[in-house]
């Protein structure tokens, strides 16, 4: 089953997470911002960026499998890559949230055992962590993502999430997602 895998990721840190899972070999596209580890970019296939895709691209590559993220990819991509094979979508907030989607990755992808290993060293590590930030001063902070337009990380993302677990105060907490400067 595992060997019939043929996965497009367009997502670079899924592919990344893939790589880990022992899935190099069943990869068969990634996108052009798939850099980790180096060797992807010159033995798989590019099937265009996490914005805009080559559908036709990815159809020749007759995958089995089709990995997306809310927050990279539009619905428009989703729903082109849902015609073609069966398709998943992240949507993460938490490390919990990441956690659930190795654990179900390990599940789809028939490599149980190491995403089992992998979660089981991250809530290790967390929990380590956990204990060294405790009792840390807590430091206002803000989060650019990106310039022209100036934009920071608010509350309901992943980046704020982790400005938590680290003590940091984001002071655009009351704000949602990812507000841009309107001038």
């Amino acid at each position: 089953m595992k060997d019939d895998l043929r996965i497009i990721s367009l997502v670079p840190s899924i592919t990344e997470l893939l790589v880990d899972l022992g899935l190099e070999a069943q990869i068969v596209g990634i996108t052009k911002f798939c850099v980790h580890p180096k060797n992807l970019l010159k033995e798989k296939t590019v099937v265009g960026g996490t914005k805009n895709i080559k559908i036709d691209k990815i159809e020749a590559l007759n995958p089995t499998i089709i990995l997306c993220n809310k927050e990279e990819n539009t619905k428009e991509i989703v729903t082109k890559c849902s015609k073609i094979t069966k398709t998943y979508v992240s949507d993460l907030f938490t490390i919990k949230d990441v956690l659930n989607l190795i654990d179900y990755y390990g599940k789809i992808l028939f490599c149980e055992d190491k995403a089992s290993e992998i979660i089981s060293e991250i809530e290790l590590k967390l929990n380590d962590f956990n204990q060294f930030i405790k009792n840390k001063p807590t430091l206002n902070v803000v989060y650019f993502i990106w310039k022209n337009p100036w934009m920071i990380a608010a509350n309901n993302t992943f980046i704020n999430h982790l400005l938590e677990i680290n003590n940091f105060n984001n002071i655009y907490k009351n704000l949602s997602r990812y507000p841009r400067d309107k001038h």
